[in-house]
This record gives structure tokens, C-alpha cells and sequence, in this order.
């Protein structure tokens, strides 16, 4: 899994926990509504078992978040070390490559000094007629 991909799963997460939280407001307010009245009382406590469920899904949801957060750092540090390996390690091929044609180029400054002098040649015309 990537940086990306975690931080996107652990937006989601939060969604879904903000979506619960949202739900959990609902529970509570329906929760206190019938508290106040008497002969709704099992109905409350109804809403106070359903609204103690929708906080643990939340809870469970912040914590996913937290995991994945955690996991996308750790394959941000991953990345960034396999990518200062691979920028090493192509540095250290540029290099090796700069070395050789520094090589070849100091063996044909050779060949070109070893060349042989050259022969002086006379033209002559010829007489016409």
C-alpha cells in the first residue's frame, strides 16, 4: 500500500467516524427527549444503549484512522529511503560511466598522436602537345 492510498483509507475512516458522530448527536438528543417523560423511560434507555454503540463504532473508526495514519508514515519513510538507494545507486552508474568515456577519450588522444607523418606529394603537368 502507498502514502496515498492509507491517507486516502484513513479520510474515509474519518468520514464514516464524522457520519456516526452525527448519528450519535441524533441518539442523544432523542436519548434526553424522553428521559424528561416519565412513562418513556424504557425508550431512553433504548437510546442509551444504541447511542453507547454508535460511540464505540466511533471510537473504533478514530482508531482505524490513527492505524492507517501510523502506516502511511512508515511507508513514507520506506519510500524516501528506497529512493535515496536508487539515487545512489545512479549516481554511482553516472559516475562509473563518466570514468569509462574519460578512458576511451584518453585512448584515442593516443591513436591520434601515434598517426604517422605525412608524405609530401609532387604534381607535375603534364606537356600538352
Amino acid at each position: 500500500m502507498t502514502e496515498r492510498e492509507a491517507l486516502q483509507n484513513a479520510a474515509d475512516e474519518a468520514r464514516k467516524a464524522a457520519r456516526a458522530g452525527r448519528e450519535f448527536a441524533g441518539l442523544l438528543d432523542e436519548y434526553a427527549k424522553f428521559l424528561m417523560q416519565p412513562n418513556w423511560r424504557q425508550r431512553a434507555d433504548e437510546y442509551h444503549r444504541s447511542a453507547l454503540n454508535k460511540l464505540n463504532v466511533i471510537n473504533d473508526g478514530l482508531a482505524l484512522c490513527q492505524r492507517l495514519i501510523e502506516e502511511s508514515a512508515e511507508v513514507a519513510a520506506a519510500d524516501s529511503k528506497k529512493r535515496e538507494s536508487l539515487r545512489q545507486a545512479a549516481l554511482t552508474e553516472v559516475s562509473e560511466k563518466e570514468v569509462h568515456l574519460e578512458e576511451m577519450v584518453a585512448e584515442k588522444e593516443e591513436v591520434v598522436v601515434e598517426k604517422p607523418p605525412r608524405r609530401s606529394i609532387r604534381i607535375a603537368k603534364k606537356a600538352v602537345g
